[in-house]
């Protein structure tokens, strides 16, 4: 009893522990790609050439930019410059001053935590929806949490919710600071047309908001939102060669095939993946005895997850998969794969390499890897022909 909870608690660690890799691999590198774009100066002066396009997990402070028929790259912080854009994404961020709250789900309060700001930052916000009543910016912390400010007649205003944990009476209960139902209906006061219902503190049902306010006012409506705002969706057909080592079923670079789906995250998440595949491995026998042998085809089912490192055309990734098999031909594997890739659309994968699930099985920790060539073929523009 004691070994089999010993087991669990490795699996368990295991498992927490590559995919918090995989996160902070992704974070930690630097994912950005030199896009056309322009910065805005303070003196409202536009300047042409490339922005390094970092995806920005968390609001940027500064960025790097390089100026047209130069070669150099230079850093602008929020206070030097006034905005700045990447056409190919529709993404405009501006610089703005705002109040920082020491408000956290980390602590908890035995008083009510104070509104008023501990401290002020120079930002590059997001701008989400650009109109001449009323804008609507995105600032993320960087915990990845999200906050929204409305700018209205050069007044820029926070829209407060903040959840906390409070302790009364030696038990913990989680209120939350919702003063943004308030607010917006404050700040759509003057539209005798507008009758739209407060809307959840999320970033699609706020824009909707603001976008109605202005359309009701002004009958005009522009709206900027990166168009790496969704999940991409690419068929990865893969061919190569597998490999398998256990007392039960032994592989040796047979012939495999296959076909998945890859989902890769939203913008600020783009080297982040999602992904399901099926391989089918044919040509395999099992001796049972010296009298019978079974002929049958390897049918692997794969999900995983796993993030891109860098930003080069030729990078390398690193993933967490589960793989199960049809009819239990082999030990199921809970484990690392990664690979080198060529513009994230060609792929070399090593697969099933480390299976922290071998400590419930007879197969070996290290085991033959499975060496795939995967190519991403994108549905959208299957779907755009």
């Amino acid at each position: 009893m004691l070994l089999n909870f010993t087991r669990v608690t490795f699996l368990l660690s295991a498992v927490i522990s590559s995919i918090f890799s995989v996160t902070t691999l992704s974070n930690a590198y630097g994912q950005g790609k030199l896009t056309d774009g322009y910065i805005i100066t303070i003196q409202n002066d536009t300047v042409f050439g490339s922005v390094r396009d970092e995806g920005w997990t968390s609001s940027p402070t500064k960025i790097l930019f390089k100026k047209k028929d130069s070669s150099v790259e230079e850093q602008y912080s929020a206070e030097q410059i006034a905005a700045f854009c990447i056409p190919f994404n529709k993404a405009t961020y501006k610089s703005k001053k705002i109040g920082i709250r020491d408000i956290t789900l980390a602590q908890i309060y035995t008083t009510a935590p104070s509104m008023i700001a501990k401290d002020s930052i120079h930002i590059f916000l997001q701008e989400i929806v650009a109109a001449e009543k009323a804008s609507l910016y995105e600032y993320v912390e960087l915990t990845e949490e999200s906050r929204f400010f409305v700018e209205k007649d050069k007044q820029l205003t926070e829209l407060y919710y903040y959840p906390f944990y409070k302790e009364v009476n030696n038990k913990k209960y989680l209120l939350i600071y919702d003063d943004y139902k308030r607010q917006l209906q404050s700040l759509t006061y003057d539209s005798e047309t507008f009758k739209a219902s407060v809307p959840e503190y999320q970033k699609k049902y706020i824009k909707k908001y603001i976008e109605q306010y202005n359309q009701s006012l002004t009958g005009e409506i522009k709206v900027n939102v990166s168009d790496d705002e969704r999940v991409v969706y690419d068929l990865d057909i893969n061919l190569g060669s597998e490999n398998w080592n256990s007392s039960f079923l032994n592989i040796k670079n047979k012939f495999t095939y296959g076909i998945g789906l890859r989902l890769t995250m939203p913008r600020r998440f783009q080297n982040r993946y999602f992904r399901l595949n099926f391989f089918m491995t044919p040509g395999l026998a099992i001796r049972y005895d010296n009298t019978h042998v079974e002929k049958f085809t390897l049918k692997t089912f794969e999900a995983g997850l796993g993030s891109y490192i860098g930003s080069g055309v030729i990078r390398p990734y690193l993933g967490f998969n589960y793989s199960g098999v049809f009819r239990n031909y082999r030990p199921m594997f809970l484990g690392v794969h990664g690979g080198i890739s060529y513009k994230r659309r060609l792929n070399l994968e090593v697969g099933h390499l480390a299976n922290f699930y071998s400590v419930f099985g007879e197969s070996e920790f290290f085991n033959k890897p499975r060496i795939s060539l995967h190519y991403m073929l994108s549905i959208d523009d299957l779907f755009k022909k």
